[in-house]
């Protein structure tokens, strides 16, 4: 087996709650989709052409078009910072080479992929494609500036799902990217939920995707990792995207060379997150109405299918390239994990940035955390979907207090 484990010993581990502030807050205005929603939604920086193509081929409810109308309003006002960008950088992008060895960071919504993001960004040896650049793809390096420091005045102090700090330096997925400027990403679905299930198979590009698509997410994605590099220079780069996951043959089509780390949470507190993640995308992000429980079963057979393409995908990462951990440790010993994780992959650096990283880590420690528990309806959820990775990854198997 192509892998890694750094540890199995069970430990426990909570979910940081949110610290609400004055200001812009995402999930305060989406119980309604109001054209100030518009603005906060992932289609609101991308191109005009790219979402009134896509409203016209999904559907756009009706009590959804104000929001709709935001996303078109937002989308046009950025035009002339998309055309800036495209006029002045795209040739220099277009020449910028793509280090061959970047680290993939694997594992579910809701694992602790953000967590592990953000502690090894905490070495400047590593690229990444930040959170301004994952907003506003294609303007970001027209509006490094004055847009970046009225943007930033405007921050909520967490992403809303939990107590991470909102910062447009940090790294952030690039899958939010990738939806953005091309609409080759699943998460399409979360826009157009009754009508995009296609969007899911770019989850599995390589193996779901006809060649068409395949080449499409392939030069979209390799534009915005050039992009990444040239902003960041020639550096690898740290990539997190949870859509990885199931991706990995196709990854290593495009970079042979490249490494990786899996994380993996108790699934019982993942799917228990995770839910509570679908809820909160819907209300800031859907364009049609859905049935919620309909959505959230839709989710599960995600999390199933993606979690059994990565089990024998997997297997195809060269020995010594994969290491997998578990959420729990790395919440328990943050540095001790980052310290395992480079000295698994051969990773050089570790002592120069560990005070940098000890620091970080120290700042985050206070978060409070919430109380996990876990309902019999998740339970039975995990028993029917994945029981598969409780016991592949040593977790205790659960059941409803009222049996079954």
């Amino acid at each position: 087996m192509a892998r890694q484990r750094l540890s199995d010993s069970p430990a426990q581990a909570g979910e940081a709650t949110r610290t609400p502030r004055a200001g812009y807050t995402p999930g305060a205005q989406n119980s309604s989709a109001t054209l100030a929603s518009g603005f906060n939604n992932f289609l609101s920086a991308g191109k005009l052409s790219l979402a009134i193509r896509l409203g016209l081929r999904y559907g756009v409810d009706r009590e959804y078009i104000p929001r709709y109308l935001g996303i078109l309003a937002a989308d046009a006002m950025l035009a002339p910072m998309r055309f800036w960008q495209s006029a002045v950088y795209s040739g220099r992008v277009k020449r910028t080479p793509v280090h061959p060895r970047p680290l993939f960071l694997l594992g579910f919504w809701r694992s602790g992929t953000t967590l592990l993001h953000n502690l090894l960004s905490m070495d400047p040896q590593w690229g990444f494609v930040s959170t301004y650049q994952a907003a506003m793809p294609d303007a970001f390096l027209a509006g490094q500036k004055r847009v970046r420091r009225m943007i930033e005045r405007s921050l909520p102090a967490n992403r809303g799902v939990d107590n991470i700090p909102v910062d447009l330096a940090m790294p952030q997925e690039e899958e939010i990217a990738l939806d953005c400027m091309s609409g080759h990403s699943p998460y399409i679905y979360l826009h157009f939920p009754r009508t995009g299930q296609a969007a899911l198979d770019y989850l599995f590009a390589g193996q779901r995707l006809d060649a068409s698509r395949l080449e499409g997410w392939r030069r979209e994605f390799m534009r915005m990792l050039r992009t990444a590099s040239y902003h960041m220079g020639d550096r690898p780069l740290l990539l997190k995207s949870p859509s990885n996951t199931s991706r990995i043959t196709a990854l290593l089509e495009l970079f042979p060379e490249a490494r990786f780390v899996y994380i993996q949470r108790d699934p019982y507190d993942t799917v228990r997150s995770y839910e509570h993640l679908i809820r909160l995308m819907n209300d800031w992000h859907a364009l049609q109405r859905v049935d919620i429980d309909e959505l959230l079963q839709k989710q599960l057979e995600v999390y199933r299918d993606m979690a059994e393409a990565y089990l024998w995908q997997k297997t195809r990462i060269p020995d010594g390239r994969l290491v997998e951990i578990r959420y729990e440790e790395l919440e328990q010993d943050k540095v001790g994990q980052i310290r395992n994780i480079y000295g698994a992959l051969g990773l050089d650096g570790f002592d120069d940035f560990e005070p940098r990283l000890t620091t970080y880590v120290e700042s985050i420690e206070g978060f409070q955390k919430n109380p996990s528990h876990v309902s019999d309806r998740v339970i039975r959820a995990v028993n029917e979907h994945v029981p598969f990775l409780v016991s592949e990854y040593g977790y205790h198997r659960r059941s409803p207090s009222g049996g079954g």
